[in-house]
């Protein structure tokens, strides 16, 4: 019988007494022919079973192959394994993990032991280190085998395995120190290690368990003496969150003679800057501590907290302050000198106990003026058309692959501007072209309507159809077919858009497309406009009503008389009239609520229940009201379409849409806004929402009530990109005429008062922002003082808000606001306000 059959009978009628006898008889190639059935069938038709577990370790030559063979077995048959071990074992046995993974700690020392294999150090520590999923006792585990304490308990320090898992109860933190005390493992070796442990860039969760260790075995403050260096060394990780248990350990020895105190200076030196006020404060109760049991390190001692002036918190900066104040000599230079670098950083408080060490030229002037220059969030730049057939050739594969605002118009200017000179060569050309529409068929919106009407274009033009195109095809509706019952109104109107535009190629009329920006990021001026309809004018033709209305909705206002007398030189009245949304301030005034026009929709607070498990949980969130129509008439306009897109907008189209209309784009914003920032704790779409703000700021355009919402959003978002480049805006706007910071201020505190976000998310990126210019500082008291006055009673963290509107009226020298103060009468009543509340008073 060929091998291929015997070891499919054996297999198939699971004879496993006689899988071992006949492994020993294979040959090499045997051995091929054996292992080319497993991974034909294993996985596949045939299950594992402990056939194929003995059949892959005879005839698998590398861990690497047994490896991919056999994940998934559940079971191990140990006594047919020693039984194949007897007469053949794998060299690559040691290494192999995934196999050695299945058995008890001691049966693999015990194949150790007989010669099967080398075990590799990483191996023996994540064996010894889950040893307790098995059955054998501790004490077996720890004292069978002398290897065991002399060696294996000792890699454990040295590679990542369970060491920090618990098994039955089994603790090994308690196994270590009890073999301590008991004399069977070195202590001092064991504390060693222990810090040793954590410089071989393990987890964040192993370094914690390793410190930890150090501490529960009790060191003396003479073994902490013998360590120090080694401890010292920890704050060089960059796992932040073994800093302050270091500090305690370190606490113990501080005033002996014997403590390093220069090294350790040195050494905490990286910590004062950190963000995290756990560390900062545990580090100055330190520096204080070092400062008062010896006035030798005085000075050095106030410049290593010096630093924390950087930092915005007020009781970091009140601590430092007065260690300085304190221990420091007002006369110092190196003192002074250090405290020019962070003066602009000084909270007042601060200030204040330094007031002895800040000279006349570091001395810091309230009403100073700062060289803060606001910058503009985006330059426009004119938007080239595509000029030559070559180049849109190149230019076409573009349009499916990325997603810039302006390629949909200038792709489909081109092809009007290209249409009469295309040769059958050229089709040939665009083959890619034709290739990257077919890779969105499963896509959806715009670049899926853009690619169908592309392939519908090439199946028009083309005379010998290639493949590509003709595979596409099958993929694609025809274009009069695109749309569906619930395809969004907004994706309707650019298909009606599309189709007009269709109609031109197919009559061969070399027309301009007038919606296409000529400016960065989507406007039109007038003169590009009406230069445009000029050559409609010339033809006598009416434009593509869509065309003609985005091209209207993205006009750039800027001269309007200049740029009226300019359109009344150029066209007849009938052309002219087209142009009259422009130059009419109240033609859509006349035609829509305002609400949509200026983005002032309703605001309600309620509670969203989410479904965690079997647990509902109650959300705060803050929905827009938007009303849709769900039919539309035929003769309806774009801004109808537009307006009553009562379907989620793909995230893609999210930023094309809102730059068709970009002074009516309160609706595109307040539906994004409801989908995915209605409340602080479930967030999504985080990088969408992220482009959203930047795209807005592109535009130059004054804030409307629904855009303060979404700013709003980021001020509190607990994403850091996001929330930072909230920030980032609100350093552009809040000195800008336009720009109504009280507005936001209120809405701001309406969320606060409803708790809808933690209060520490705006606080402490507003700390950051104190000082960037006379002008913000004066802005941002405007701002806490429009928040205070809308929080209706104490929240959480209220103080911290007090605190730095406190700040503020130290900067600008001003009183409290008069609603503001009588708040304070009613707030003064709770404990933790009464002290921020006095030193406001008095101001």
């Amino acid at each position: 019988m060929l091998i291929e059959d015997e070891f499919k009978t054996i297999y198939l009628n699971y004879r496993i007494k006689e899988t071992v006898p006949f492994l020993k008889t294979l040959t090499p190639k045997d051995k091929k022919e054996v292992l080319a059935l497993l991974k034909i069938y294993i996985n596949r038709e045939w299950g594992h079973n402990n056939i194929s577990v003995l059949a892959a370790l005879a005839c698998c030559k590398s861990k690497t192959e047994y490896d991919k063979l056999s994940p998934g077995y559940y079971s191990m048959p140990v006594d047919l394994i020693d039984d194949l071990f007897e007469f053949y074992v794998p060299d690559w046995l040691g290494e192999s993990h995934l196999f050695l993974r299945n058995f008890n700690y001691l049966k693999v020392l015990e194949w150790e032991q007989k010669g099967y294999l080398d075990l590799n150090d990483d191996i023996s520590a994540s064996l010894l280190s889950s040893s307790g999923s098995f059955e054998s006792s501790l004490e077996e585990i720890l004292f069978t085998y002398p290897v065991t304490l002399d060696s294996h308990i000792w890699l454990m320090f040295e590679y990542e395995s369970d060491i920090t898992s618990h098994y039955k109860g089994r603790n090994w933190k308690e196994v270590l120190k009890a073999l301590a005390q008991d004399q069977k493992i070195d202590r001092s070796k064991l504390l060693r290690s222990s810090l040793k442990a954590l410089n071989f860039n393990f987890s964040k969760d192993h370094n914690t368990w390793f410190l930890e260790l150090f501490a529960y075995l009790e060191p003396s403050g003479k073994e902490i003496l013998e360590l120090q260096e080694e401890l010292f060394m920890i704050f060089h990780s960059t796992q932040h969150s073994l800093f302050p248990g270091t500090l305690k350990i370190i606490n113990q020895v501080i005033t002996d003679k014997a403590f390093k105190t220069e090294e350790f200076l040195h050494a905490g030196s990286s910590l004062i800057t950190l963000p995290t006020k756990n560390i900062v404060s545990a580090l100055l109760l330190t520096v204080e501590k070092i400062a008062k049991d010896n006035n030798r390190y005085n000075e050095e001692s106030c410049l290593l907290v010096i630093p924390v002036f950087l930092n915005k918190d007020k009781t970091l900066q009140t601590k430092a302050a007065k260690i300085i104040a304190k221990y420091g000599n007002p006369e110092s230079e190196k003192i002074q000198q250090e405290l020019t670098l962070y003066k602009e950083s000084l909270l007042s408080d601060a200030q204040t106990l330094l007031e002895k060490f800040l000279t006349g030229k570091v001395k810091i002037e309230s009403k100073e003026t700062h060289g803060y220059e606001t910058v503009s969030w985006h330059l426009s730049e004119p938007v080239l058309s595509i000029e030559t057939i070559d180049d849109f050739i190149f230019f076409a594969p573009q349009v499916f692959s990325n997603n810039e605002v302006c390629h949909f118009e200038q792709f489909l200017e081109a092809l009007l501007k290209f249409n009469g000179e295309f040769q059958e060569e050229h089709f040939n050309q665009l083959e890619p072209a034709f290739k990257a529409a077919l890779k969105v068929k499963g896509a959806s919106g715009l670049r899926h309507l853009l690619a169908a009407f592309f392939v519908n274009y090439g199946i028009l033009k083309q005379k010998r159809k290639s493949q590509i195109l003709l595979d596409a095809q099958l993929e694609f509706h025809t274009l009069e077919n695109w749309v569906e019952e619930k395809t969004p109104f907004v994706f309707k109107a650019y298909h009606q858009l599309l189709s007009g535009v269709f109609e031109l190629l197919k009559e061969n009329k070399k027309l301009p497309l007038l919606c296409v920006p000529d400016h960065t990021p989507c406007w039109i001026s007038v003169h590009h406009l009406v230069n445009n309809l000029r050559i409609y004018q010339l033809h006598d033709e009416l434009p593509i009503p869509f065309d003609l209305q985005i091209a209207v909705l993205r006009v750039k206002k800027e001269n309007p008389d200049q740029e009226e007398n300019y359109a009344k030189e150029q066209l007849n009245e009938k052309y002219f009239e087209f142009l009259k949304p422009v130059f009419d301030g109240n033609y859509f005034r006349d035609r829509y609520d305002h609400v949509y026009l200026d983005g002032s929709f309703n605001q309600e607070f309620s509670y969203r229940k989410i479904y965690k498990w079997n647990n509902t949980e109650e959300v705060p969130q803050l929905l827009v009201s938007i009303d849709s129509r769900k039919e539309l008439s035929e003769k309806a306009s774009f801004l109808d379409h537009l307006f009553n897109s009562y379907h989620a907008l793909y995230d893609d189209d999210l930023i094309p849409v809102l730059y068709t209309s970009p002074y009516f784009s309160g609706t595109i914003v307040g539906r994004k806004y409801n989908e995915s920032l209605s409340n602080s704790v479930y967030q999504y779409d985080i990088k969408k929402n992220i482009e959203l703000l930047d795209a807005w700021m592109r535009l130059h355009l004054p804030f409307q009530p629904v855009h303060y919402l979404l700013l709003s959003a980021g001020l509190f978002s607990k994403d850091k990109i996001f929330c930072g480049i909230a920030f980032e805006v609100l350093v552009n706007k809040a000195v800008s005429e336009d720009f109504e910071v009280q507005e936001l201020g209120i809405l701001i505190g309406k969320k606060i008062s409803f708790e809808w976000a933690p209060v520490k998310r705006l606080t402490d990126g507003l700390y950051g922002l104190i000082n960037l210019s006379t002008s913000h500082n004066l802005a941002f008291e405007k701002l806490l003082t429009a928040i205070l006055s809308a929080i209706e009673k104490p929240v959480f963290n209220l103080k911290k808000l007090l605190e730095l509107y406190y700040e503020l009226l130290s900067k600008n020298q001003t009183l409290p606001d008069e609603t503001v103060s009588g708040l304070l009468k009613e707030w003064k009543k709770e404990n933790n306000l009464k002290k921020i509340i006095y030193q406001i008073k008095s101001t």
